[in-house]
């Protein structure tokens, strides 16, 4: 006999898998999403995207770049064996359809890689955070150490209500400490000066700065000790 799946039942699934967090956004929310990267482009009929979130530790930040990149790739792997396990399960269990969405990968457009669908504007919309100034989700209990991997099913689930707090007012830090200028208009990311600090090696991307990362005042999150400026 199978499971009628809820919003709480799909929430312990992802919980069990390892997640820290988890949200769920309707798919009808991506209505804005480029097409070809709304989530019924990839899983056809879908109504509901589970997001979710996990947290690296605040040591990362204090990594060089190569070690940074290493401790990343293996997490966003993690990632993904995570969307993949929710996924058979909601599928096992309920019977409905599910598709996880790797925590990297996804489409090269015009010789550029894009994922299947925008993550971190995923989780906004599944009140995981909020993206900020630095272009990174950022969430009030994990600050913007949390990586993301989702799940597309064809089940109605109940949206989370998205976020309203505001971590960026009167805030320049990151704009500022941006070696390519990247962030000087955030309403249009300079998406091409950030990619020149990524490189791909051996088909894995090489990561040489996350200095909007680490500069944060809150990338420990909110309510942390260390969500101030040092």
């Amino acid at each position: 006999m199978k499971t009628e799946i809820n919003s709480s039942i799909v929430k312990e699934y992802g919980m069990a898998a390892g997640a820290d967090v988890v949200g769920i956004a309707a798919s009808s929310a991506f209505e804005t999403a480029p097409d070809g990267f709304k989530p019924t482009d990839v899983l056809e009929n879908c109504t509901s995207v589970i997001v979710l979130g996990a947290a690296f530790t605040r040591e990362t930040l204090n990594l060089t770049p190569p070690e940074y990149t290493e401790y990343r790739n293996v997490f966003v792997a993690k990632m993904t064996d995570m969307a993949k396990a929710v996924a058979r399960r909601i599928t096992k269990e309920s019977g409905y359809k599910a598709k996880a969405i790797s925590a990297t990968g996804g489409k090269w457009v015009d010789g550029k890689q894009y994922g299947h669908i925008s993550l971190k504007h995923a989780a906004e919309l599944a009140g995981l955070g909020v993206i900020t100034r630095n272009y990174l989700l950022t969430s009030p209990e994990y600050g913007n150490l949390l990586w993301l991997s989702a799940v597309l099913t064809v089940a109605n689930l109940t949206p989370d209500e998205k976020s309203q707090v505001n971590f960026c007012e009167g805030c320049n830090i990151c704009v500022e400490a941006c070696p390519s200028g990247a962030l000087d208009n955030i309403e249009s990311f300079g998406k091409s000066e950030c990619s020149k600090n990524f490189v791909i090696e051996n088909k894995k991307l090489v990561i040489k700065c996350f200095e909007c990362r680490s500069v944060c005042p809150y990338r420990f999150g909110k309510y942390e000790t260390g969500a101030v400026k040092e």
